[in-house]
């Protein structure tokens, strides 16, 4: 089983944010590999930190984005939904994925 999983922003988000700083299509798109090799995916709290680094890898590949310009704001903050939502996805982990769309009380009701 794979144990690391890399993320990469969305390509219309970092378009978007290229334009915005003026940077050239040759640019390397930034990617994060996430580790979770650490984790016990069969309990709440492996899969509560799971989705934190998932998360905080998603804000960190879409960081070209972060600005408080309303329209740029908006693009990185749906850059990091999408990040966030592909990682989990990729993790392929049933646990993971009830976390994401339904929070820890949902995982935690699921395990009984």
């Amino acid at each position: 089983m794979k144990r690391f999983i890399k993320l990469l922003p969305v390509a219309a988000a970092l378009a978007l944010g290229g334009l915005a700083q003026g940077s050239t299509r040759s640019q390397e798109i930034p990617s994060v590999v996430v580790k979770y090799g650490d984790l016990n995916l069969d309990s709440v709290e492996g899969i509560t930190r799971l989705h934190a680094r998932l998360r905080g890898a998603s804000q960190e590949v879409c960081s070209a984005l972060d600005n408080r310009v309303l329209g740029l704001r908006e693009a990185y903050d749906r850059c990091v939904s999408d990040a966030l939502m592909r990682g989990v996805a990729d993790v392929r982990n049933e646990k993971l994925t009830t976390f994401h769309r339904w929070g820890r009380r949902a995982l935690v009701a699921s395990n009984g």
